[in-house]
């Protein structure tokens, strides 16, 4: 997709609140029962909740098992019905959903509004430690108006609200489960997916199976699906081309163009509402100095990081919002200009600040395994190297990696550096720059930055509130130029989406950008071919 693309698919996302038929995407005869897929997983989840599936890993999975009250169309991105049957905003502050009828969980067991509402509520708990909380933070109350109605009396205006219902944060389990097992359903997960979990073998494999009352027509197709826990990239690559595997994902950027010459491989890539970028403590030791974090923004040459490992299968990145969204800055925008690479005026500020020592300082900076993290990890490691600062990289597992950027909430205790990847919840930047910048998100929400300034606060609020669009781009553009320029962290770039199957499997629509494969249950309609 090209850029043009991407911004004319953005304005199609902003359409109306309500919409959608009641037989949803299903039945359409196309595809073949029966049959299996074996997915490698690049990583291992922690859990199998829907309040916690946050992460391009975790997500492939649980969303195949749980389902939200809205999803989106493929590929033209449109809100679209699944658990509801329609949908309406009555005013600025108020969203009635209705339910479809006969919907039936894994259990057995109807779902009714209470179930909707109890699930919406096992988000917002404390011992949820949900990093999807943060969605429902205008919303005042649930209310069931009866079985198969709910309606949600927001506590102010929040214009990003009605893309909720199309997340996991809004998955629906039953509420005798929820009452019984409360946040034990992240082990023992029940939903109204379309497949439901058969056997879980933690670090290994996770074996899900056709749930043969879903509500979409006679979907699913496939009888059962295993995700293999891989984390080697190439050992993924390999098991493609030898067909041991039906798909995979998180594919390392650097064998992106081998997959792509396998004749038995179909690879999936669409520019990406994501971003890699380095995450300064901002709380902690050196970091917490707005100019040595500056100055370690000079001393990083962010284009010849992107080139090096994304080469063009993706694009260079000047803040956490890509071309054609909302709110997207240009060097010019920018009092330092984005922090172009000049490793002198890193050493001068450093010498500034204090830092004046051999090294300056030291410092840890963790990195999961895969490419497009660990790649950049080292570049940084050996340009901040080159302005004296001693960078350890701690390269960790997945898992690890998730318990660490939302599981430590002090501080003290975090790395100076953490190197990340965040896709786009939704087609805003109301998924980008609320919960990372505001000040209240800190962890187990997704402020891993420990950034806070009382002025972007007030934008924020403003941002979320207002209605206008043309006012609401400027909010997102100021907070976006005030973020950038005081460096909570560095962006480095906006890496493709990939996925990539076999080519006897058909129906993965495929050419969608992140944040919708993020809450896709893609599996749904995918089938083995003649």
């Amino acid at each position: 997709m090209s850029v043009a693309a991407g911004t004319s698919v953005l304005a199609g996302c902003t359409g109306g609140d309500s919409g959608g038929s009641e037989s949803g995407n299903g039945g359409s005869g196309d595809g073949k029962h029966g049959g299996s897929m074996t997915f490698a997983l690049g990583g291992s989840p922690t859990n199998l909740s829907y309040w916690q599936s946050y992460d391009t890993v975790t997500n492939n999975l649980t969303t195949q098992i749980w389902d939200s009250l809205l999803e989106y169309s493929e590929p033209d991105m449109e809100l679209q019905p699944a658990l509801a049957k329609s949908w309406e905003a009555t005013d600025d502050t108020t969203y009635v959903y209705e339910l479809r009828e006969g919907v039936t969980f894994h259990d057995g067991s109807e779902m009714t509004a209470d179930d909707v509402i109890a699930s919406a509520k096992l988000t917002l708990r404390d011992e949820a430690k949900s990093p999807l909380a943060w969605m429902f933070g205008a919303v005042d109350n649930f209310e069931k108006v009866d079985e198969y109605t709910v309606r949600v009396n927001m506590a102010e205006p929040d214009a990003s609200f009605k893309y909720v219902p199309a997340t996991t944060a809004w998955s629906v389990a039953p509420k005798s489960q929820i009452d019984e097992k409360g946040t034990d359903l992240a082990q023992e997960p029940v939903g109204a997916g379309p497949f439901k979990l058969d056997q879980w073998k933690s670090g290994n494999y996770v074996r899900i199976t056709r749930h043969d009352d879903y509500w979409d027509g006679e979907l699913p197709y496939l009888d059962e699906a295993t995700f293999q826990i891989v984390p080697n990239g190439t050992s993924r690559i390999t098991g493609m081309k030898n067909g041991n595997y039906g798909g995979t994902n998180d594919i390392p950027i650097d064998q992106l163009s081998v997959l792509d010459q396998i004749d038995n491989v179909e690879l999936h890539t669409v520019t990406s509402f994501q971003t890699s970028h380095l995450v300064f403590n901002c709380m902690e030791g050196p970091f917490s100095n707005t100019d040595v974090r500056r100055a370690a923004s000079y001393a990083i040459d962010t284009k010849a990081i992107t080139e090096s490992t994304v080469g063009k299968y993706g694009s260079h990145a000047y803040s956490m919002l890509p071309e054609g969204m909302m709110g997207h800055v240009k060097p010019e925008d920018l009092e330092y200009n984005g922090f172009p690479y000049d490793p002198e005026k890193a050493k001068s500020m450093l010498d500034d600040a204090g830092f004046t020592g051999s090294p300056r300082f030291e410092t840890t900076l963790m990195t999961p395994k895969d490419t497009v993290r660990q790649k950049p990890a080292i570049a940084i490691q050996q340009y901040l190297s080159e302005v004296g600062i001693k960078v350890n990289v701690k390269k960790v597992s997945q898992s690890t990696y998730v318990d660490t950027i939302w599981g430590e909430e002090d501080f003290s205790k975090r790395p100076g550096l953490q190197m990340t990847l965040w896709a786009s919840d939704f087609p805003s930047p109301d998924a980008i720059i609320r919960p990372l910048f505001d000040s209240e998100q800190l962890p187990p929400s997704n402020n891993w930055f420990g950034y806070q300034n009382e002025k972007v606060d007030q934008l924020l609020q403003q941002f979320k509130t207002t209605l206008d669009t043309e006012q609401r781009a400027q909010y997102a553009k100021q907070v976006n130029q005030i973020v950038v320029d005081e460096a909570p962290g560095v962006w480095i770039f906006h890496p493709d989406t990939t996925k990539a199957f076999n080519t006897k499997f058909e129906g993965y629509a495929g050419q969608i950008p992140a944040f919708v494969t993020y809450f896709s249950t893609f599996l749904r309609d995918m089938y083995i071919a003649d």
